[in-house]
């Protein structure tokens, strides 16, 4: 037998990696030998579960069949040519070899039809699928030998090129086996990836459904995609965090954790590295070959075989890099922004609830001390001397949301785009050897020389950029602030008129923020001039060098080149923008590792039986080291809770009450001494599902009522039961007794009725009731109550005192309630403390207190005895519920509340837009931006720019949609006119000696067409002359590099306008919508709009819209650049660009929704983490930490899925662009080979822009996506900037108005909105100058509904209020609330200091200020001396001093002011309202959460202070209004009563003597 010696080589390798890749096949024989293989009944993986229909649906029979026969056919046609061999005498060793691949394929293929289990199919699968294609490599070399001649005869011959059949059968249906069934979690179809086939999967196959379907409904919603496997969600990634020992750098230990994915992405970019040059090489062997072929000869095989190459380059380089960029987005981006947002989530639920502002060391203010349980901040705002407001941002709650929004997103983002620095590396290598065998070392060294002197430049505006970005980010983080404040206390903006100084505001740090815009934009635009010159340069300057070297320049060279230097620009450009990402990235790290690192709560107390205190200091958290003079503490408290007993605690305004109970719950620093506490078993063990009567009290468990009340966005029900199972029994009990089921018969959907946001839609009594109920209905043993009385009348208070807290669902389980209705506790109460002087003044059994005269003491510290008497004889003023009677005798009211059906969202879900963005958003942001004239000379530079080509590639990365290069049109045609030049006139060039290569011989025979010699041939005099060429091009690179950066600095310009003007119709509208919108819409959605999705407008929308229009004019070019080749090149690509955009449309269809369910899946993530951060106290007191971990986790999934199906959507549209590209390639390539008469000049240029065709098809699609995507940030503004307004008409009153304050309501007819029922039904009532109206009445009797209409909130139906003879209806809505004011029962402060929240116009003097502070008794007269009681505390003389935060004005004050008490900040708000002294006053129960001897005095300054003024006092304590001129009694929207206190108590059979 004869052998050619390389083939056999080849054969033998081929067939040793055919039997290497059987070896798993074997073992899985040996496998199921050993260990029984038993069919799948079911399929279950870290997925999910399949189910028996999906079970029933998967099928992997057709492949295995296709699989098995093609080996069997394989092998059939390889004995045959074995046959032929031996017949002619001809056997040859590869054919033997041949005989033994296919049977072992024949083995692998049966192994796989036989196999049971679906996965190991599937992996053997790929394995076959890579035998094949060794044994199509194998085939092809007999293939090769056979037709040369060598040997073999013409029947082996075609035997062997049959055998490729089978062998790419066997290969493709290889990868046809699906992987697995479709399997669900919780219910929901999990992502195909992992069960598509092979074939699928790595051709982005397998969301082909949800595409379909996106195009036949128009729309996606949620339920419609499938959702993330376990590789990405947030349960996964953070259970294999904490598998991990994370001791390192948060950096660090990223990288650790993803280490595989990070593996396999730098190498597939290493493979990109060299795959990308591979087209550049294929087309100078194709261009060599054509510089050498005569003139009207017909090319060979050889040539044709180039083509083919050439197509495998382009594909293979294609899906490479569309993998890269899915395996970033996939596995890296993905799965750490849901790591990273789970860990900080976590983190918050385990992390200090550190409230207040802390003044710096220099001027420190003490800390609060009576503090109220939820905070808008998690952290704590320091106010630094020097005026730096950075730190304090970097302590709020909003700026604790931007981790997740902001910081996690960054370093993800550099995560999935790291891999260019290695890529660029390599990359740079790789074109400079390349370059190096082109040009020659002496010519790259002088086009880097030019480089280098720009390099100086390129460093110093990349520090400006990153210092810009930085600043930016700063004021993002200010104006997020500002704006979330804003809409936190939009009712006391409205109510006080301030709504045009907050739109002022906001648009400063606006203004600040687009400054800050410009700036990184100016600095952009000289990293862009950089960007775009280097290159150039380097290209232009090496091509001179080497013409000038050489006396002459091929195309071979010249075509190559430019390709080569193109992706060097790309290399060269991605490295300074990637460095200002790595310096924001580092930033972000750094930001979450310091969050993650910030002190936790940890267990302060030791196991006990019962609640105590041994010597205890305690102070209110922080994650600093402070001074115990510069913060509130109560110090050897020594105190013993009595088990399963009612405990009070009592004390006057700020003398840490709060502080105490939150010491129960864990939450406060102990400075000294110990505290007992009963430890609650974990939610885990408590299995709630199986709580019963007999077992349900856990008597370590705790809950807690918080000051001010935490209620989630749910209904009324699920804000009871909080996660608890369902039992009638002893949910119907509670609702009685906490007087409830009156509220619930009044409300439309009962306790169905949704709450808004922070109980936004409850009045609050109603709140409170709620948070009581909760916990009354919870599991704990031990109950932690603040305050309940507040805001509920003395009669609602007894009953909840008598049924509630002392009633059958209390039996036995431990009270400790804070409160200063202590006569009304007094008979069940067991144990009591008073605290005082920084500490416990009293403490013990009431019995005790009693005998020692200490408890009358006590008492006179909360209320006179004449207030004693009045909660004795106090009325049901303002009856929140039934009668105990009627409560005795319920029937079913509560089962008929229960049944109703229907109900209506009182937050209504956020809405999205269908189908492509309507026309009229893009002409409100092109008018916005600058108008059609402005436009239409940006078409023209844009225009300009193609002609002079700048081949500058911008936006690096895919971000938002990836790189993208301008075509070289100008220049790429004057180098074919220089290059051609040297054909026409027979010039026969040959590198010189020292030339790195040979070129052999030009020939320059082709023909030209007239038309365009005569466009470019110069003046007879200089044609041919190097210097004339050389001169042309370096003027069009220049020329080509001003006007592109000039193209995008004036983008920039209209952009910085259109977000200018939009931000501002924003602030407007939302500063004036009406409140019920402003109630029903969630912050979390209205801050997307503010932040988000300007964001987009500022940073992203002008780059989409500059390479969109780029990319178009591009397209334009390569269809152009065709012409020259041959008309058919027009119709071809006309054909492919019609299957692009069948292609385009189903991407569009798809990625339109899913880009907008990402925008509005995003908002729950931070609402919720929003709302988490406010009751994160109570979450943990419940021990319901854990829950809303895993709610979050739910939230994060579905921004992810979101996330995911978007880039998803585009790798599928893209890798099929891919193909279409490297078609359309190698069909001008055969046309130019076809084309004898053709130069190489011309189709060096013709393929050069060929190469572009997929690449310009691409962009051109993802960038109008994109632009219409980021457009969806601009529909989502002036979808807000449509909204109808408050009215904005009126005629001015007089500037004295209302100089008397009377007031008339005549027969007023209100509702909330035209569909629901009138609330004041006829109203008429007067109010003479200067009265002191109480105004009384059940809940929703339309107390609330008055006020709202008298501020003209909600506006008359029929009827008229009048001012001082002035319809308020006629007037501008600025004027009336301006000259009004209100106090409601829930204060709203903002964020600065007691002077900014008592006078925010500076209109007073400091000493005005303080005299209000003093006639509300937050601080005394003697205070420059001694600090009042009132504030903090006054210390004993044996205890340091807890200073006085009103001290001072200058004292800061937290967001909300959640560094004061209830009371504190009840008081103050009285004090700014001292200060205004309006003549017409509305008090809603301002003063509730007040001790009664501050109440008292506070009453005092009132009746002093307001003697000229006409109130009107909501109240719910009879003692409040008992000496008011007259009071108001509102039954059902109608005055049931009106008189004076007296006449209204002696009326027989009236509304208040019914109340008693």
């Amino acid at each position: 037998m004869k052998d050619n010696g390389s083939v056999l080589a080849v054969v033998g390798t081929g067939t040793a990696l055919i039997g290497l890749c059987s070896i798993p096949a074997v073992s899985n024989i040996v496998t199921r030998r050993t260990r029984r293989d038993s069919k799948q009944d079911t399929y279950e993986d870290a997925d999910g579960k399949a189910t028996p229909e999906s079970m029933k649906a998967y099928s992997a029979r057709w492949p295995k069949l296709l699989v098995l026969l093609s080996a069997a056919a394989g092998c059939v046609i390889s004995v045959a040519a074995l046959l032929v061999s031996s017949q002619a005498d001809k056997l040859q060793l590869t054919d033997v070899l041949g005989i033994g691949a296919w049977g072992i394929l024949l083995f692998q293929a049966v192994t796989i039809a036989s196999s049971r289990n679906s996965v190991q199919a599937y992996n053997l699968g790929i394995y076959t699928f890579f035998s094949s294609i060794v044994l199509a490599g194998i085939l092809l070399s007999q293939t090769q030998i056979a037709g040369s001649g060598l040997h073999g005869s013409r029947e082996s011959f075609a035997l062997h090129i049959a055998e490729l059949a089978p062998s790419m059968c066997l290969a493709v249906s290889s990868l046809c086996i699906p992987r697995r069934p479709d399997v669900f979690y919780r219910g929901e179809l999990v992502d195909r990836m992992f069960t598509a086939p092979a074939f699928s999967r790595f051709t982005f196959g397998w969301p082909s459904d949800i595409l379909k379907l996106a195009s036949k409904k128009k729309d996606l919603d949620l339920a419609d995609l499938t959702r993330p496997d376990h590789f990405t969600r947030a349960t996964s990634m953070s259970a294999s965090w904490k598998k991990r020992e994370n001791r390192h750098r948060l950096w660090l230990d990223l990288i650790l954790a993803h280490k595989t994915a990070f593996a396999v992405q730098w190498f597939l970019t290493l493979c990109t590295s060299v795959l990308n040059f591979a087209p550049q090489w294929v087309i100078l062997q194709l261009l060599r070959l054509l510089e050498r072929r005569q003139p009207d000869l017909v090319q060979g095989v050889e040539v044709y075989m180039w083509v083919v190459w050439l197509a495998v380059a382009i594909i293979a380089q294609s899906w490479v890099e569309s993998y890269v960029f899915w395996l970033s987005f996939s596995d890296l981006n993905i799965p750490i922004r849901a790591q990273l947002s789970a860990l900080i989530f976590e983190k918050a639920m385990r992390r200090k609830d550190v409230k207040g502002a802390t003044k710096s060391k220099k001027n420190a203010q003490p800390e609060h001390a009576d503090s109220a349980e939820q905070s808008t901040s998690t952290d704590q705002q320091e106010v630094d001397a020097d005026g730096d407001d950075s730190e304090a941002l970097k302590k709020t709650k909003q700026s604790t949301v931007n981790l997740i929004g902001v910081d996690a997103k960054r370093v993800s983002d550099f995560c999935t785009f790291q891999h260019l620095f290695p890529g660029s590396l390599s990359k740079l290598i790789v074109s400079l050897a390349f370059l190096i065998s082109l040009l020659g070392w002496q010519a790259l060294l002088a086009g880097f020389s030019a480089m280098l002197a720009i390099m100086p430049v390129n460093i110093y505006f990349s520090k400006k950029y990153a210092a810009a970005q930085d600043r930016l980010m700063k004021v993002r983080d200010e104006k997020m602030e500002v704006v979330t404040e804003a809409l936190q206390g939009i009712r006391q903006i409205k109510f006080s008129a301030l709504e045009p100084d907050w739109e002022n505001k906001i648009g400063a740090v606006r203004d600040r923020e687009l400054g800050a815009v410009w700036n990184v934009y100016m600095n952009d635009t000289m990293l862009i001039a950089c960007w775009v010159t280097s290159p150039i340069l380097l290209s232009a300057i090496s091509l001179a060098v080497y013409a000038v070297i050489n006396g002459s320049l091929a195309p071979s060279v010249a075509f190559v080149s430019l390709g080569v230097f193109k992706a060097l620009e790309m290399t060269l450009s991605v490295i300074p923008e990637l460095t200002t990402d790595l310096l924001d990235a580092w930033v972000s790290v750094k930001r979450i590792e310091e969050y993650l690192n910030s002190p936790e709560v940890s267990k302060i107390s030791k196991d006990s039986d019962e609640v105590s205190f041994d010597n205890a200091s305690i102070a209110w958290p922080s994650d600093e080291k402070i001074d115990e003079e510069e913060r509130f503490v109560l110090r050897n408290i020594n105190v013993t809770f009595p088990k399963g007993e009612l405990s009070v605690i009592s004390g006057k305004t700020g003398t840490g009450k709060s502080l105490m109970l939150a010491a129960i719950l864990g939450e406060v620093d102990v400075l000294g001494g110990t505290l007992y506490v009963p430890t609650a078993p974990p939610l885990s063990e408590r299995h709630d599902d199986k709580a019963n009567k007999s077992n349900w009290i856990i008597p370590s468990a705790i809950a807690y009522v918080a000051q001010i009340p935490w209620i989630e966005n749910a209904s009324i029900k699920d804000n009871i039961l909080f996660g608890l199972p369902y039992d009638e029994e002893r949910y119907r009990k509670t609702v009685e007794v906490c007087a409830l089921k009156k509220d619930l018969e009044i409300l439309t959907d009962g306790e169905r009725t949704e709450i808004g946001a922070n109980g936004i839609n409850l009045s609050g009594g109603q709140k409170w009731r709620v948070t009581l109920a909760r916990a009354i209905y919870s599991r704990a043993g031990i109950l932690v109550l603040d305050d309940i009385f507040s805001a509920v009348d003395a009669h609602v208070g007894r009953h909840i005192f008598e049924k509630c807290l002392n009633g059958e669902l209390v039996a036995g389980r431990t009270r400790i309630l804070v409160t200063h209705h202590v006569t009304l506790c007094e008979s069940k109460t067991k144990y009591l403390v008073e605290l005082g002087n920084g500490g416990v003044l009293h403490a013990g059994l009431l019995s005790e207190l009693r005998e020692e005269g200490t408890l009358q003491m006590i008492k006179s510290h909360e209320q006179t005895a004449d207030e004693v008497e009045a909660d004795e004889l106090a009325t049901a003023v303002n009856s929140d519920s039934a009668s105990a009677e009627e409560d005795a005798a319920d029937g079913g009211t509560l089962k008929k509340i229960a049944s109703k059906t229907t109900t209506r969202k009182f937050v209504e879900e956020e809405s999205r837009e269908q189908g492509a963005v309507q026309k009229h958003i893009y002409l409100t942001y092109l008018k916005d931006s600058g108008g059609w004239f402005f436009w239409g000379f940006a078409l023209v530079l844009f225009t300009a720019v193609q002609g002079f080509s700048l081949g500058k590639p911008m936006a690096l990365k895919p971000n938002p949609l990836g790189a993208y290069t301008d075509k070289p049109t100008g220049r790429s045609w004057w180098l074919k006119i220089w290059t051609g030049s040297y054909e026409d006139q027979g010039v026969h060039s040959r590198q010189r000696p020292n030339s790195s290569s040979d070129y052999g011989y030009y020939y320059a025979e082709g023909v030209r067409q007239t038309s365009i010699q005569a466009m470019a041939t110069p003046s007879v005099g200089l044609e041919g002359t190097l210097t004339f060429y050389l001169g042309i091009y370096i003027a069009l690179a220049v020329a080509s590099s001003i006007i592109s950066t000039l193209r995008f600095l004036y983008i920039y310009v209209g952009s910085v306008r259109a977000s200018r003007k939009l931000f501002a119709k924003l602030n407007f509208t939302i500063l004036r919508t009406p409140i019920r919108w402003l109630d029903t819409v969630p912050v979390g959605r209205i801050l997307n709009r503010y932040t988000a999705d300007f964001n987009i407008i500022d940073s992203q929308l002008a780059n989409s819209v500059s390479f969109g229009v780029n990319s178009f004019l591009g397209l334009i070019a390569v269809v152009v650049a065709g012409l020259f080749v041959s008309p058919y090149i027009v119709l071809l690509a006309g054909i492919l660009l019609l299957i692009c955009l069948y292609f385009a449309v189903l991407y569009l269809n798809a990625a339109r929704p899913v880009k907008r369910l990402e925008s509005t899946t995003k908002s729950p993530v931070f609402e919720q983490f929003g709302s988490a951060l406010t009751g994160v106290t109570t979450i943990r007191g419940f021990g319901k930490a854990q829950v809303y971990v895993e709610r979050m986790y739910r939230r994060i999934d579905d921004y992810s899925t979101s996330t995911w199906h978007l880039w998803l959507f585009n790798r599928w549209m893209g890798w099929r662009m891919a193909l279409v590209g490297s078609f359309f390639s190698s069909f001008v390539a055969i046309l130019i080979i076809r084309t004898p008469s053709m130069n190489s000049a011309l189709a060096g240029f013709a393929l050069a822009f060929a190469l572009e065709f997929s690449s310009c098809v691409v962009w051109t699609i993802r960038l109008y996506a994109a632009v219409e995507l980021n457009m969806n940030a601009a529909e989502r503004i002036i979808e807000y900037t449509e909204l109808p307004t408050e009215s904005l008409d009126g005629k001015r009153p007089p500037a004295a108005w209302p100089t008397e304050g009377r007031i008339e309501v005549d027969d007023l007819v209100v509702g909330y909105a035209p569909d629901l029922p009138p609330v004041l039904k006829g109203l008429t009532f007067s109010v003479n100058r200067n009265e002191r109206i109480g105004v009384i009445g059940r809940t929703g009797a339309g107390k609330s509904s008055l006020t709202l209409a008298l501020f003209r909130f909600l506006e008359a139906r029929s009827g008229s209020i009048h001012i001082d003879g002035l319809d308020i209806s006629k007037i501008r809505l600025h004027d009336l609330r301006s000259r009004l004011a209100i106090i409601p029962q829930d204060p709203v402060l903002f964020s600065g200091t007691v002077r900014s929240n008592l006078d925010p116009f500076n209109k007073h003097t400091d000493a005005e200020l303080r005299d209000c502070l003093e006639r509300v008794h937050l601080v005394t007269s003697q205070d420059s001396a001694v600090p009042s009681q009132s504030g903090t505390s006054t210390p004993s003389t044996s205890s340091p001093k807890n200073a006085n935060i009103f001290h001072s004005l200058s004292s800061p004050i937290s967001e909300g002011g959640l560094n004061l008490s209830q009371g504190q900040r009840q008081l103050l708000c009285l004090a700014r309202a001292i200060v205004a002294r309006p003549r017409v006053m509305v008090l809603d129960e301002a003063t509730s959460a007040v001790d009664m001897a501050t109440d008292a005095l506070i009453q005092r300054s009132i009746r002093e202070e307001f003697g000229d003024a006409t109130l009107l006092v909501i109240a719910h304590r009879l003692s409040t209004i008992a000496d008011f001129d007259r009071v108001l009694v509102l039954s059902d929207g109608r005055v049931a009563e009106f008189g004076t206190p007296r006449e209204l108590w002696e009326l027989e059979g009236g509304d208040v003597q019914g109340y008693v």
